[in-house]
């Protein structure tokens, strides 16, 4: 299964199936789905031992992909909204602190963040949090709940450290399955949290096919760029650019997913704008401004 939100298709593809199977399954199909009124076109295609659905979508429906072991669900249900709904996941929570540095802590800074992200973004969207207080949310749990939601986009915030104090700016993630050696440290980093408490990263999967997958991750790379320009002009924080690796989070989202480390806890510099609350806001202010630029380019 794989689907393209910007043309409203859904690609599925159902295999080995025995001919007679085959011949009365497209046939309870076709009539089921061209009865609704839930889809503009329909298009399937049949061989032997296989079939291939292609539905568009109609305006105002809304579909939910859930993947879970050998099953996926595929639920679709009339909207009642234009808005779109955006999920804020602020990053770590409850025992699990994030990078600390002194007194200042990436859990409670990026729920700060992320709660006045949600305060600017309700103005115009829809928008749902995975965690509103210090709580801890299992890894797996983060995406399956955009995807749950149909999302229009996820937003994962988080703070970053290093060993050295020279290291400083935003930088923004996108899914990829290829990074750099840099990248592919920060997102090692991020996937083994979990497993400290018990949620392994390897269980998260990439449910979107593969022409979904190019398509989300040329969304998410435009995303990206205008949030890492934005925060870095409106906070005069160095623009550490756009990277690409494979973090589980943004792994498990079938959409446009966007991972933002908002500076480093570890530079005296970027950690004295975390903490204050006005640059926080301002932040929230720039990634709400770089979500509105791209929803309504």
């Amino acid at each position: 299964v794989s689907a393209d939100e910007e043309s409203r298709l859904i690609y599925i593809e159902i295999q080995n199936l025995d001919s007679s199977s085959c011949e009365k399954f497209t046939k309870n199909l076709e009539y089921d789905i061209r009865d609704s009124n839930l889809f503009e076109d329909v298009v399937i295609d049949k061989t032997r031992d296989s079939v291939s659905i292609t539905l568009q979508v109609a305006p105002k429906v809304g579909y939910v992909m859930d993947a879970t072991n050998n099953r996926i669900d595929v639920n679709f249900h009339r909207t009642t909204k234009n808005k779109h709904l955006i999920v804020i996941d602020p990053g770590h929570g409850g025992k699990d602190s994030g990078a600390i540095r002194g007194s200042v802590v990436e859990k409670k800074i990026v729920l700060s963040v992320g709660t006045f992200l949600k305060e600017e973004l309700s103005k115009d969207f829809n928008v749902v949090m995975t965690r509103d207080s210090d709580v801890f949310v299992v890894l797996s749990q983060r995406p399956k709940m955009a995807n749950k939601s149909n999302a229009k986009l996820f937003v994962s915030i988080h703070a970053n450290a290093s060993e050295s104090k020279n290291a400083n700016g935003v930088e923004v993630f996108y899914f990829s399955k290829k990074s750099s050696p840099y990248a592919e440290r920060i997102a090692n980093f991020e996937n083994t949290i979990g497993e400290q408490y018990g949620d392994s990263s390897d269980k998260i999967i990439q449910i979107s096919g593969e022409l979904a997958y190019k398509k989300n991750q040329e969304n998410s790379i435009r995303l990206a760029r205008k949030i890492a320009e934005n925060i870095s002009s409106g906070l005069a924080l160095k623009n550490g650019g756009v990277h690409g690796a494979n973090f589980a989070v943004l792994r498990g989202f079938n959409g446009t997913g966007v991972l933002i480390e908002l500076g480093f806890v570890s530079n005296s510099y970027d950690a004295a704008i975390l903490v204050d609350r006005d640059s926080q806001q301002k932040m929230a202010e720039e990634i709400a401004k770089s979500i509105k630029e791209y929803l309504t380019r």
